[in-house]
């Protein structure tokens, strides 16, 4: 098969963009031959991301109608991307394959939390958008008016797809709430693939690592704010970038932790081995509802326990007391306290380091992955054709 990827970005930018390049080594490892379209070249190493691809084409500078006319797809799959009518109108007959990675579908504020109260909203998008101030978006510090009926109306034209992949259950029964039918829905949790080198053992060094954008929805101050609260005085390492960097950065001073909280910046996907293998645990503590958290699973697979906020789709592979532990979101002491049991209980962490491996493996391999995606792809195909 000829598949032709369409996403915002080529370039390293978070979790969509390493599905995409998992998928796409994985497919032409198997003797497909993949294709990119995309908006910007942007994040880092777009010129290695785009080398992935047989060919990447840049919508600024050619229409969907000539990339569809050269690539000659026997499938689509769509990413992230804002309008999907203009790739509609183009395709004709190809068949269709949709990923939505998180909750910008349905969820015009995208965060899927509640302005006002920060409070996960279980409303589906539409009047309870308007009354929590959806069409008012923050950029560049200021506020800017962002209107919902386009967004509302992206939400029904993709209604119509009839193969739609997420990655959780959460996301699942929040596509459901909103209207599109559940035949369409393939839940398959995102590629995860391990890392080249074995995991090493848990070792007794007393530190905790997160790794993801420096966002307010990641929770990153959550967890800066529990490790004030710890009894045991950890080493936190942040990898990664964002918005709220400088913030975080105040955030440490501020509490006195300046020589306790280390930020790394942005890390190759392939060098986060090291930083998994040279910690105790590993903390998500989003407070906005994660479609999956593939961070967690990478931890899983190095043998770390991982502490986690009870929130999205984190439920599908963290199992509480048995591969780490789940707190309540926005709950620093709740963090803290569980940070501290596995700091001070090394036969814990480890027990938790070795079932959460096992867990990985069994349920998220890559190779399962790609095949249940690969034959998705052929369904579809068949089905078209």
């Amino acid at each position: 098969m000829h598949i032709l990827f369409i996403n915002t970005t080529c370039g390293y930018v978070g979790g969509v963009e390493q599905n995409i390049a998992l998928v796409a080594s994985g497919l032409a490892v198997r003797g497909h031959t993949c294709s990119i379209a995309y908006l910007q070249a942007t994040g880092k190493d777009p010129q290695a991301f785009a080398a992935l691809f047989s060919s990447a084409w840049s919508l600024e500078e050619h229409t969907f109608p000539h990339i569809l006319a050269v690539v000659r797809p026997d499938i689509v799959y769509i990413h992230k991307f804002d309008e999907i009518q203009p790739i509609l109108d183009a395709l004709g007959n190809i068949p269709i394959v949709r990923m939505f990675h998180d909750h910008d579908i349905y969820c015009p504020r995208r965060h899927k939390y509640l302005t006002f109260s920060r409070h996960i909203c279980t409303w589906k998008a539409g009047i309870a958008c308007y009354a929590d101030l959806a069409f008012l978006q923050r950029k560049e510090g200021a506020m800017t008016y962002s209107p919902i009926y386009p967004k509302l109306r992206e939400l029904w034209r993709n209604r119509a797809l009839e193969t739609i992949v997420v990655g959780s259950t959460y996301m699942r029964s929040e596509l459901i709430r909103n209207g599109f039918p559940s035949k369409t829905i393939h839940t398959l949790a995102p590629a995860v693939s391990d890392f080249p080198q074995p995991p090493v053992a848990l070792h007794a060094k007393d530190s905790v690592l997160f790794v993801g954008q420096l966002v307010r929805g990641k929770g990153v101050d959550i967890l800066v704010r529990a490790v004030a609260l710890m009894r045991s005085k950890v080493m936190v390492h942040i990898v990664g970038t964002g918005n709220d960097e400088q913030f975080l950065h105040d955030l440490t001073r501020q509490l006195d932790l300046g020589e306790r909280v280390v930020f790394h910046g942005w890390v190759a996907h392939g060098d986060l081995a090291g930083f998994y293998d040279d910690v105790r645990i590993v903390a998500v503590p989003s407070r906005w509802p994660e479609p999956f958290g593939m961070v967690g699973v990478e931890a899983m697979l190095r043998r770390r326990p991982v502490v986690a906020s009870r929130v999205g789709g984190i439920p599908d592979w963290l199992v509480d007391g048995e591969t780490g532990i789940s707190v309540p979101c926005n709950d620093p002491q709740a963090l803290a306290d569980a940070l501290d049991t596995l700091v001070e209980d090394t036969t814990l962490a480890m027990r938790m380091g070795e079932a959460g491996r096992k867990r990985a493996l069994d349920l998220f391999a890559y190779g399962r992955y790609m095949d249940k995606l690969e034959r998705l792809f052929q369904e579809r195909c068949i089905c078209i054709g």
